[in-house]
């Protein structure tokens, strides 16, 4: 009977290990393997572990090939957060936005010149500054409080919170789709206080590798990637991650939606662009609509149907885009400046334009400087001396008949009623414009076609 019962455990722990076995293999669909440092745990039960590389796919907990994880529910959208209070937080967001303008404008004018076909994401290099922000201290976090316009990093919070709530959705009237996250060198003594900060106040995800490992370089991209749903893959594979790289924030926006007002007709003409003349087809509408007058420049404004607005700036006949970038637009689009309504003939061409560079430079000419050199406090985050190394900024916006589609990613490198008869009005886009998508006067886009 003993022998009887021994073999009957002994057939049951094997049969233990066996399911147990297969369950490894069946959650690890790639048998590569990084080493990783379990930062979850408190400082003395640290250890190395292994685990498998996962593509990311953005939800919760699929994340396992870094372990030290905390990625935030992002499909929090303003109306599932505030309910009933929607319409008086969005209130706030309006006087955020207003305050906001100013800088939007600087920023704009740094990274565009007219000169060229360009596109940025404001809102976007906005949200990676804000994580910049909680992770300095002193004189680092100083002047990007003041560059942005802000007084404190708490209200600096509060703003870049409900910018990110009013700017969230995903339905059947568009897409609008944050991301933040930050990229941790296995071997940095971290402080958890900052890095719960940036996932409970800017809903930022967090990892922990090696970046001298392409496998964990691969894992940052592939998050890049999947957040911008491939639209600037080609951007992505070209980004060169220093290996003397000790922590990477990244922040990332897509954007989909249609016309609420589609274009249904189409008409043969010429782009007269910056360099060329072109052959082109436009997209053409009638409707009436309001025009708007602006120093050098004529103003259309056109509804998404997400109820976000596009706006079109060409400039008059002496003037070129480059003049009218210098033009504070952002706040243009804000002023209550007077229009007038006409029946509108719109002609627009489909366009294509992108951006890829590094912005260092111009964010250090707008005031951000110490925590680019020997002067950084990373306090917050290390108390490992670290500065900004490189900061890079990638864009692409389209649009064509059915609507827009755009995505940009910012990563910054720590190293150390009744109807009436109205005149008619011809708006047709055939030279050099500028042009910007405005959620309640925060940017999401802003650029400049000069060829088609």
């Amino acid at each position: 009977m003993k022998k009887v019962i021994a073999i009957i455990l002994s057939a049951l722990t094997l049969l233990l290990a066996s399911c147990t076995s297969f369950n490894v293999i069946e959650n690890a669909p790639y048998t590569d393997t990084i080493i990783i440092n379990d930062t979850t745990k408190a400082p003395e039960t640290e250890k190395t572990v292994k685990q498998p590389v996962e593509k990311y796919t953005g939800k919760t907990g699929d994340y396992s090939g870094a372990k030290f994880m905390s990625i935030a529910d992002t499909s929090a959208t303003a109306k599932s957060v505030f309910g009933g209070a929607y319409y008086t937080y969005k209130e706030q967001y309006r006087t955020a936005a207003e305050k906001l303008s100013a800088f939007f404008d600087k920023l704009t004018q740094k990274l565009i010149d007219g000169k060229e076909n360009a596109v940025v994401s404001p809102v976007n290099i906005y949200m990676a500054l804000s994580l910049l922000a909680e992770c300095t201290d002193g004189s680092s976090r100083q002047q990007i409080l003041d560059v942005i316009g802000v007084d404190s990093i708490e209200e600096l919070r509060e703003q870049s919170k409900i910018l990110w709530l009013y700017n969230s959705r995903d339905d059947e009237y568009g897409r609008s789709l944050l991301a933040n996250s930050i990229w941790l060198s296995s071997g940095l003594p971290v402080k958890d206080n900052c890095v719960n900060t940036l996932k409970n106040e800017h809903y930022a995800s967090s990892f922990t590798g090696d970046f001298r490992d392409e496998k964990y370089i691969s894992a940052l991209k592939q998050w890049l990637s999947d957040q911008t749903k491939g639209l600037l893959d080609d951007c992505i594979n070209e980004l060169d991650i220093p290996v003397e790289t000790r922590a990477a924030l990244a922040s990332t926006l897509y954007y989909k939606t249609r016309w609420n007002n589609e274009y249904r007709e189409t008409e043969n003409g010429v782009f007269k662009g910056a360099e060329r003349e072109q052959r082109c087809v436009f997209n053409k509408k009638t409707a009436e609509n309001v025009i708007y007058k602006g120093n050098g420049f004529t103003a259309y404004c056109e509804r998404l149907s997400d109820g976000n607005e596009m706006w079109f700036f060409l400039p008059d006949g002496d003037k070129t885009v480059s003049d009218v970038i210098k033009e504070d637009l952002v706040s243009f689009t804000g002023s209550n400046v007077r229009g007038y309504t006409y029946d509108v003939t719109v002609r627009m061409p489909d366009f294509d334009v992108g951006y890829n560079k590094q912005i260092r430079d111009q964010i250090k000419e707008l005031g951000i400087v110490d925590c680019m050199g020997d002067n950084s406090d990373f306090s917050p985050l290390t108390d490992d001396n670290l500065y900004v190394s490189s900061i890079v900024h990638a864009a692409r916006f389209k649009a064509d008949k059915e609507g827009v589609e755009g995505a940009a990613y910012t990563v910054m490198y720590l190293s150390g009623g009744m109807p009436v008869e109205h005149s008619k009005y011809d708006f047709t886009l055939d030279r050099p414009f500028a042009f910007m998508v405005i959620n309640n006067g925060v940017p999401l886009f802003t650029g400049v076609v000069n060829e088609v």
